[in-house]
């Protein structure tokens, strides 16, 4: 009836491992698939803690002004309300911050899936010049001449230096921890909770493939947003074309995967706002305006899209609006 996030059936011994450490679990729905958790990181009270202190101190940015929770509020579901995120000295990146919640499910990470895991994702931050923009090492010889540091750190790993392995290990421990399963919807589907009428001609457009020449039959949208996260964590090109981001080809070099981006989560939009890889998308209202009308052509451009758009009406669109905003938790 529920998935525990420790881990504790791995036959993987766990990095770094101390007796002094605390087994945490965590409920997951029986809706939700078991996650691909790293099984040489189970989770534990000390790790999980360590890594939350990490996320919100200074230590590991240039000058002590950027943490990484100032691009992942909490209050915006761990993601940030500016179209393009800002770092060390306001310098601007070229990407929207995505959100934290239910990483545990993805196996590729930042819009262009270049990092393969979490533990590799939380350090190219800290590096990233126009992010924290400080080196690892010198991060890692903060940390250890602080006895704060110096003392989580050995209840968490045992003793030792603290290592850039560690400081990914604590950092992805509370990542994992960052959950979201109690929408609108969520207690919708549990019959806890009734849907207005509009959400559900907007969950019934949502879930219900798109007929051209016939767009009140549905707008298709589970084809991309479909399973308990809303995604499908696949890369698709959907008609939003940007000069200086090639997406996934950057990482694979291969011409079939130009101006594709991961499929964000579309839970929790009421807080993740704006929207799109560049945050170019201000509102709801401007994401299902993009796909009611007809989209930006291109080699690579997902072929389920309509060439004309979904040409919604704007009943429709408003209904579609009502629904998604059924999908956001509210401890956020």
């Amino acid at each position: 009836s529920a998935f525990s996030l420790t881990g504790s059936n791995s036959l993987i011994p766990p990095l770094h491992f101390s007796k002094n450490n605390t087994p945490i679990s965590l409920d997951i729905p029986p809706r939700f698939a078991p996650p691909g958790l790293p099984p040489d990181n189970p989770l534990t009270k000390e790790r999980v803690a360590l890594g939350e202190k990490l996320f919100f101190d200074g230590i590991i940015s240039a000058d002590g002004s950027v943490t990484c929770g100032a691009c992942h509020s909490e209050n915006n579901a761990f993601a940030e309300d500016r179209a393009i995120s800002r770092g060390f000295e306001g310098r601007l990146g070229k990407a929207n911050s995505m959100p934290l919640f239910n990483r545990a499910w993805k196996s590729s990470f930042f819009w262009n899936g270049r990092a393969p895991t979490i533990r590799d994702q939380v350090l190219r931050p800290i590096a990233h010049r126009q992010e924290m923009a400080i080196p690892i090492k010198r991060a890692l010889f903060r940390l250890n001449r602080r006895r704060d540091y110096q003392r989580d750190f050995t209840i968490a790993f045992g003793p030792g230096q603290i290592t850039a392995e560690k400081l990914s290990l604590a950092l992805e421990s509370f990542i994992l921890t960052l959950t979201s399963f109690d929408s609108k919807f969520d207690q919708a589907m549990m019959g806890k909770a009734e849907l207005t009428a509009r959400e559900k001609r907007g969950m019934n457009l949502f879930f219900n493939d798109h007929v051209p020449g016939k767009p009140g039959r549905g707008a298709g949208c589970y084809q991309c947003h479909g399973g308990a996260n809303f995604t499908d964590y696949q890369f698709h090109n959907n008609g939003l074309l940007t000069p200086k981001d090639d997406g996934l080809f950057e990482v694979t070099g291969r011409k079939e995967d130009l101006k594709k981006f991961i499929t964000p989560s579309l839970r929790n939009l009421v807080h993740t706002k704006p929207y799109s890889h560049d945050g170019r998308l201000l509102t709801l209202e401007e994401v299902i305006d993009h796909y009611s009308n007809p989209p930006k052509l291109s080699e690579t451009l997902d072929p389920r899209l309509p060439k004309k758009g979904l040409q919604l009406s704007e009943p429709d669109q408003a209904a579609l609006i009502a629904f998604l905003k059924t999908l956001s938790d509210p401890k956020y």
